[in-house]
């Protein structure tokens, strides 16, 4: 722990650990055993796996979903003299070979990659040759599917960590519950008694608060006074896009600069809209969840939920980003019935039909393999011939690799090259190039603005040869500079480890399994909507409840932060969401009218109630159709079940 201690304050300029920091590294670096760090937002969880970085040979290898994150730490890394980079597919081919040659020849210490490299085969043919000290799994909470925010590609990287013979793991989160937390110490073969490291969420520097409004008009003119008297930043988070642009528009009509954050906007706007927010010592602005990753604001003093969030894990994790300086700070949350209706289509809006998951895997189970044996699909595409969000084909791919062990998902390619003339001259070779991938590049092209566009998986089918050679002689062409390529159209490739089922009972069995599973996922997003707010209106300390559900029972002193609405009132916070059971059939023959879909009733329900889908989309039956959202105001099931009646009625 020697040079644990001298690099914390030669390199990182600091004297001492926080929380616990120091019983962290004494885990990876004296005991040689993996632990879960769970430090709250801003408890500097990083310096958890970079000091022990620096004091042990080999690399150390970071996970993580935020691409804009980790180039923030590879930038303040490097300027601290440390050996660091991040691989990602913006970087350039000469930045790619240069950070993949550091990693071979033991020169860099930290790279940072995402979980999706994993599936990438070059980058695993290079990690394979080096000795991973420690493996770092940042927002580690994304491995469980008892957690809001699991994502599939999080599930491989266990099993990556044991076939890499990784030396030590740290997984590192903000939120998670004791079954999240129990997850990830089962994948990661932790003790939860000795290696997991937790902090309590409780912090009495923070004022819950909850206040119930009829419209956003309401709502502004309750949080104005807050927005006012408050004495530095303030976050005020919303669901939708639009919310944050009308939220803004509303306070500046009172006076109040307004910033807006949404993903809808440019990276280059959302990059100013950071860096404004970090200079103004008063600045505010309403945003969606998008923003505060990585946003280390000591003195934000107001934490707004503008609308109620989706999870207490998210309301943790935002909360957390109100004063990190220990001062105090206000932190309200507004429930509004209107607003229930669009947070359950968001938790309901990834179930697809039934029948259409049942074509999809009837595709990927019959689809001839390439000549190497994998499979390969434009996920785009069938995303929208099957009216299943990306995200939950992606799902759908991972359930067949790691439950059902169908397919390993390997390294995916581009279908679409566009190619532009660098030089004359080398525009002459390419055009005098008599190879066979040469020639059926040129012959299967066709003449763009931007270039000449090639679907290298058409032009090897026509002329017989493999897909492969033909991408190979753009790369070479790139290499030698004689053109200037830009690749499009991802395709997902899938090595096959078992037969897919064949027959039609087969592939019925096992949609029915997985769309059973599927059902289960959206139940479990409900319930976690409706545990804010109970959360909210129970005859509770806040503070308390909240640390409860995080299994810290006894981090508030007698139960009781003294500063929260219900310790404040001594009375719970009444609220009833306004949900109707029974549709209006006028409304009901609105929508049948407007779409002739009869096949799905849960697609019609989805436009009835405003949840859009690819399928809602390519009909034009989505957001700008005037019935799309028309009943939001009825509860989700009630409508699948009338509009099924409906369309059992017309078959009929």
């Amino acid at each position: 722990m020697k040079k644990a201690h001298e690099v914390l304050r030669e390199t990182f300029g600091l004297p001492s650990f926080r929380l616990s920091q120091e019983e962290v590294i004494k885990r990876l670096l004296v005991d040689n055993e993996n632990a879960l760090v769970l430090f709250p937002t801003g408890g500097g969880k990083s310096l958890t796996y970079q000091i022990p970085a620096l004091c042990l040979d080999g690399l150390t290898l970071v996970i993580s979903p935020l691409l804009a994150l980790m180039r923030e730490q590879v930038e303040t890394l490097r300027s601290l003299g440390i050996k660091a980079a991040n691989l990602d597919s913006t970087l350039g081919i000469e930045e790619y070979n240069r950070v993949n040659s550091e990693v071979r020849s033991g020169q860099l210490k930290i790279l940072y990659v995402s979980p999706e490299r994993l599936n990438n085969e070059s980058f695993m043919d290079m990690i394979k040759r080096v000795k991973i000290s420690l493996l770092a799994v940042d927002e580690s909470h994304c491995i469980s599917q008892w957690g809001p925010s699991f994502r599939p590609e999080y599930l491989k990287i266990a099993r990556f960590a044991e076939e890499q013979n990784v030396e030590r793991v740290l997984c590192l989160t903000a939120t998670a519950t004791k079954a999240v937390a129990d997850d990830i110490c089962k994948s990661f073969q932790i003790d939860p008694n000795a290696g997991l490291f937790r902090t309590p969420v409780y912090r009495p520097n923070l004022s819950l608060r909850v206040a119930v409004a009829d419209n956003l008009d309401d709502k502004i003119k309750q949080l104005l006074p807050l927005v006012k008297k408050r004495t530095g930043p303030a976050i005020i988070y919303v669901t939708l896009h639009r919310h944050a642009e009308e939220a803004a528009e509303k306070l500046r009509e009172h006076g109040v600069e307004a910033l807006v954050y949404h993903a809808g906007l440019s990276t280059e706007e959302r990059e100013q809209v950071q860096d404004d927010f970090m200079q103004k010592p008063n600045a505010v602005v309403c945003c969606t969840m998008a923003f505060g990753m990585g946003i280390d604001k000591a003195d934000v003093r107001l934490v707004a939920h503008l609308f109620m969030p989706k999870t207490l894990e998210n309301y943790s994790q935002e909360v957390g980003r109100a004063g990190r300086d220990g001062l105090p700070s206000a932190c309200l949350m507004f429930l509004s019935a209107p607003d229930i209706p669009v947070l359950e289509g968001f938790a309901r809006g990834d179930t697809c039909a039934q029948k259409d998951l049942q074509l999809w895997l009837h595709e990927v189970a019959t689809k001839i393999p390439a000549a190497d044996g994998t499979l390969d699909f434009n996920l785009y595409q069938q995303s929208k011939d099957y009216d299943i969000r990306m995200n939950v084909l992606n799902y759908f791919y991972a359930e067949l690799e790691l439950d059902h062990g169908y397919v390993r998902a390997v390294t995916p390619f581009y279908s679409v090259y566009t190619l532009s003339e660098n030089t004359s001259e080398g525009w002459e070779k390419v055009l005098s190039d008599t190879s066979d991938a040469a020639i059926a590049i040129r012959e299967s092209w066709v003449a763009k603005s931007a270039g000449h566009e090639v679907d290298v998986v058409d032009a090897a089918s026509a002329h017989g040869l493999e897909r492969a050679a033909l991408a190979k002689k753009i790369g070479d062409w790139e290499f030698e500079g004689l053109v200037i390529g830009k690749a499009s159209r991802v395709r997902s490739r899938y090595a096959i480890l078992n037969p897919l089922p064949q027959t039609s009972e087969g592939i019925e069995e096992l949609a029915k399994k997985m769309y059973e599973r599927m059902l289960a996922r959206e139940e479990e997003a409900v319930r976690k909507l409706h545990e804010v707010i109970k959360f909210a209106t129970d005859e509770d300390c806040l503070a308390h409840s909240l640390s409860t559900y995080f299994g810290d029972e006894d981090s508030v002193p007698n139960a009781a932060c003294g500063t929260c609405t219900f310790c404040t009132t001594g009375k719970a916070v009444e609220f009833t969401p306004n949900f109707a059971t029974e549709p209006d059939p006028s409304k009901i023959r609105a929508i049948l009218d407007a779409c002739p879909e009869r096949d799905d009733p849960r697609l019609l329900a989805r436009m009835a109630f405003g949840i859009t889908s690819p399928r809602l989309t390519a009909g034009k039956w989505s957001r700008r159709h005037e019935l799309f959202g028309s009943m939001g105001d009825v509860h989700f099931d009630s409508l699948v079940q009338a509009f099924d009646a409906e369309c059992q009625r017309l078959e009929d």
